[in-house]
């Protein structure tokens, strides 16, 4: 709205400053470099999302309150010939995939931000040639970019509908900063410094020459580890009530509190079985948790008084409150009756069980078998079959003889944690 009465005002407005990219002999198009939000202003003003402000009350009494679609056509005749931005257009770093020609472009940006206080996920934003941030703009973003096609798009597909579950919008890249520190914590194996100077050195350490457009950390070990803890953080919580488009969770509304209950999670996702029971559980512990913190007693309850204190990033702050709340998880547990299956710490089968369970299946797939597909379809060789869990390890399967089945490859990856209908 300071905007706004300033263009009415026909004040000084700084230029935006555009670059040109070439994407062919004949296709060249405009990439703002710095200007994006005074352009989104009055798009958004043209879209009725909010009114004229009160300050405009010495032009006109009628003004103030009034949207776009509420002012008279002398007035919106004006606006469409005066609301008008002056631009400089920069054209010598015009090749889209050259790192050098972005590198040039970042650093304008950067020279003409001087004046305005970034945050550091804010900073770390604009480091297109770094593998991590990519990973984590691609997961958390609102808008993502399609560097085939050289343009932004508006509804990013790939971010994670876990961002759904939070009481906490996106402004200045909060969800961005969640997801950085997510990773954090699984490259530390639990605990870790989360503090915005660690994570703005990780993201920079992670910058490649060939950088830009670059996914590839989406492969790394820690990235799918953080990915899967989204998916079943939001598949304990999706089926709240309170959750609509506009809409998360309350409860999941402070930042040290989420990152606590991704700790938990995280932790009974690496050792127990995460069935509907135990999400039910999880999901009525963490609302009864939630009432009980914002409701304690300094002078009695020193956990909750320890759990509010140790509310900053640092390695020993997460490690405290994550003992804290397994501690009180654990006991709700144990005082309502309720009970976790433990998942077998052995996963894989030892090369002397393969060859029991490949001698025992006479070198068929048993599921092939059951399908009734003739035993030459059904023939697996040593190196191509899979000694596969009956019970899938993920619902609670011991890694033992009695649960184990010989599998071909296409068998076993199409099973996933099903259970066999013969089981």
């Amino acid at each position: 709205q300071s905007l706004m009465d300033s263009l009415f005002r026909r004040y000084y407005i700084p230029k935006l400053v555009v670059r040109e990219v070439r994407l062919s002999e004949t296709q060249t198009v405009n990439e703002i470099i710095d200007g994006q939000q005074r352009i989104t202003t009055v798009q958004e003003f043209f879209d009725n999302q909010y009114p004229l402000p009160k300050s405009l009350t010495d032009l006109d009494k009628k003004l103030p309150g009034l949207f776009y679609k509420d002012l008279d056509v002398d007035i919106r005749m004006f606006i469409d010939r005066s609301l008008k931005y002056q631009a400089d257009i920069i054209k010598d770093i015009d090749k889209p995939d050259d790192v050098n020609h972005q590198i040039i472009a970042t650093e304008i940006f950067w020279r003409l931000q001087q004046g305005e206080s970034l945050n550091y996920m804010e900073v770390a934003h604009a480091q297109l040639s770094s593998l991590t941030r990519n990973f984590i703009v691609k997961y958390s973003d609102d808008q993502t970019f399609n560097y085939k096609d050289y343009k932004p798009v508006d509804n990013n597909p790939d971010k994670k509908p876990f961002f759904s579950l939070l009481s906490v919008d996106n402004i200045r890249m909060k969800h961005l900063q969640f997801m950085a520190r997510f990773i954090m914590i699984e490259r530390g194996e639990g605990y870790a410094d989360l503090s915005d100077r660690k994570i703005e050195d990780f993201i920079n350490s992670s910058k490649q020459d060939d950088g830009i457009g670059n996914y590839d950390f989406e492969n790394e070990a820690v990235a799918i580890a953080t990915l899967k803890t989204l998916k079943v953080f939001y598949e304990i919580f999706k089926d709240d009530p309170m959750l609509d488009a506009t809409s998360g969770i309350k409860e999941l509304s402070v930042e040290y509190f989420i990152i606590s209950v991704y700790l938990l999670i995280r932790h009974l996702h690496k050792y127990y079985v995460i069935d509907d029971n135990t999400k039910l559980n999880i999901r009525e512990f963490i609302y009864h948790f939630h009432t009980r913190w914002k409701t304690y007693d300094e002078s009695t309850d020193t956990d909750l008084l320890t759990f509010s204190n140790r509310r900053q990033q640092g390695e020993k702050d997460l490690e405290t409150r994550d003992i804290i709340l397994r501690q009180l998880f654990f006991q709700y547990l144990q005082d309502n009756n309720k009970e976790l299956i433990e998942k077998d710490e052995k996963r894989a089968f030892t090369e002397l069980e393969r060859i029991i369970i490949y001698r025992k299946g006479k070198g068929f797939c048993q599921q092939c078998l059951r399908e009734e597909k003739p035993e030459n379809e059904a023939k697996v060789s040593w190196s191509d079959y899979q000694a596969d869990h009956v019970i899938p390890h993920a619902k609670g399967g011991k890694t033992v003889l009695e649960n184990a089945e010989l599998l071909c490859s296409y068998h076993n990856q199409s099973k996933g944690a099903s259970l066999n209908e013969s089981t």
